[in-house]
């Protein structure tokens, strides 16, 4: 013991520096493998994130809109590839076309030939003295004047629709020729009288001569549609009042001018699909005991500016519920049943029928126009109507009631019908009309009174 600490008194230095070697190899060991670990995890953390980074930067999200109702849109993430670029980028390209074509189409078809019946009173006249002048024009061409038909006699006199012959001069013809006959007969007659057996001639004669009158008229016309059936002299509570005489010039006003306006793209559109309706395979017009519908006998249309609008329907019709916001200002609709129909009040709209359509709120698309069309027609060949006022405009039938028609007090009234089948249809229909042409024609009182607000009709 005593040589071994001779030798490391002797040896100290290098006693020393041996236990340090020995006592340092494994604490750096120790903390050289932690210091490892951590250096590990940080480089293998930031690798996997600039992996990461360079991953999802070298991948790109391709996608092609739906463009049908229902449709599923097409889209993958992938690397990218020029030529999946330039396909999906062509079909991109080609979708936005087709969807602009058929917008285009479709305001086209809904348009027509509509627009401001007198230049420069919508949306808005320069001035009030402007809106009394042209604002008059407009009445009287929507009323007529002793001088000129109205816009809807001139309407149905390009349609081929007309009224029955005139009472009062049919009976003055027949009147002229009933002297006439009677006349001849007291001067060939040896006593001057008219014989019981030419009475019953005569008689005979004059009935004939009144339903050639009523068949020749019927053969001349494409379908009946007395003036009156369109301007009601008085209107009910509810619906669109069409002038039949023109108003004075202070009760006119933008509004007004707005409405006779739209009430007039409505009537034609719908007397259009009359006429549409009877037409044969080849386009040429029907007469009246060929043609499908033979007698319009009212139309009138709801009034959209209303605060409050009527609408009766069958109580068995299926129309759904009633969402509780119609034309987007909160109110729900109030129903009463009363006598096998419902009636419904509707707040600023009708409710939506089955097709699902609300238009009307602030930030639709389209606004709804209601008209109720009743007409005499053929049973057999009514769905021909449904179908040309699908093809005239954006109109659907969402309510179709039948009645049984006396055909013999029709005619008593001049009314001849042909050998069909007819029954008295009541129709009401929906008819759309985008906002994308028709509110750059609307004054501001009409857009508020509709609940458009700025910037979301086009």
């Amino acid at each position: 013991m005593a040589k071994i600490m001779g030798f490391i008194k002797a040896n100290l230095l290098i006693v020393i520096s041996v236990a340090l070697i020995v006592i340092l190899l494994p604490v750096g060991w120790f903390f050289s493998s932690g210091w490892n670990a951590s250096i590990k995890e940080a480089t293998e953390e930031s690798y996997n994130s600039e992996k990461r980074k360079l991953t999802g930067a070298s991948n790109v999200d391709y996608s092609l809109p739906a463009v049908l109702a229902g449709e599923g849109q097409l889209s993958e993430t992938r690397a990218p590839n020029k030529i999946v670029t330039e396909f999906y980028k062509e079909q991109k390209a080609q979708r936005e076309a087709q969807v602009a074509e058929v917008l285009e189409r479709g305001t086209a078809f809904n348009r027509g030939d509509h627009g401001a019946l007198v230049p420069g009173l919508l949306p808005e006249a320069r001035d009030d003295s402007e809106l009394r002048r042209q604002g008059r024009e407009l009445a009287e061409l929507i009323a007529g004047t002793d001088e000129a038909p109205s816009y809807y006699a001139r309407l149905l006199r390009r349609l081929n629709g007309g009224d029955a012959p005139d009472p009062a001069a049919l009976a003055s013809s027949l009147n002229q020729y009933e002297n006439q006959q009677v006349d001849s007969y007291k001067a060939s007659s040896p006593d001057g009288n008219v014989s019981p057996a030419q009475q019953e001639e005569l008689k005979r004669d004059l009935i004939a001569r009144r339903l050639g009158e009523y068949a020749g008229r019927a053969d001349s016309l494409a379908f009946y549609c007395p003036l009156s059936a369109i301007q009601m002299a008085d209107p009910e509570p509810g619906y669109s009042q069409i002038p039949s005489s023109p108003p004075p010039r202070n009760m006119i006003t933008s509004a007004e001018v707005y409405r006779w306006t739209w009430d007039s793209w409505v009537v034609t559109d719908v007397l259009s699909a009359v006429a549409l309706a009877n037409t044969d395979g080849a386009g040429v017009s029907l007469a009246i005991p060929d043609a499908p519908v033979k007698h319009v006998e009212r139309l009138r249309l709801l009034d959209p500016m209303l605060a409050e609008n009527t609408i009766t329907i069958d109580t068995g019709d299926d129309f759904g519920s009633f969402p509780s916001d119609r034309g987007g200002r909160g109110n729900r609709p109030t129903m009463g049943t009363t006598g096998g129909t419902n009636t419904v009040s509707i707040p600023g709209a009708p409710p939506a029928s089955f097709t699902g359509r609300s238009g009307g709120t602030g930030n639709s698309a389209f606004d709804i126009r209601y008209a109720e069309l009743t007409v005499i027609a053929s049973s057999e060949d009514l769905p021909k109507l449904i179908d040309a006022l699908g093809r005239t405009n954006y109109m659907t039938v969402i309510d179709l009631d039948l009645s049984p028609v006396d055909v013999w007090a029709q005619l008593q009234n001049g009314y001849y019908y042909g050998d069909d089948h007819v029954v008295r249809a009541t129709l009401t229909i929906e008819t759309v009309w985008l906002r994308s042409w028709t509110s750059p024609l609307m004054p501001g009182s009409v857009k508020q009174s509709l609940g458009i607000q700025s910037g979301s009709e086009g």
